[in-house]
């Protein structure tokens, strides 16, 4: 049975947006789309700004789905947020 997106909407395999949380922030790519060996970076959300910067080339459909995304975590500012399976977490803006 293939992983959902989180928010139910799509089998992993046919969702273009990839969502990751890395140490600095929360990173937003195209799976459909390589570039220097990875998914074509789309946006990132840094914890500590919570600025999101948007690449001039992201596609408007998935632009959409990333800003509605970002805007739940940043409506979280100042919380401690989990970014490992540990338990680790960082508090969400400055």
């Amino acid at each position: 049975m293939p992983i959902t997106h989180a928010k139910g909407l799509l089998p992993q395999e046919a969702d273009p947006l990839f969502i990751g949380l890395f140490p600095g922030g929360v990173s937003y790519a195209n799976r459909n789309v390589e570039e220097d060996g990875d998914y074509k970076r789309l946006a990132f959300l840094p914890y500590d700004t919570l600025a999101l910067e948007v690449q001039k080339d992201c596609p408007p459909e998935l632009r959409h789905r990333i800003v509605e995304d970002a805007k739940t975590i940043q409506a979280r500012r100042g919380q401690p947020f989990r970014v490992s399976t540990c338990g680790q977490t960082v508090r969400l803006g400055r």
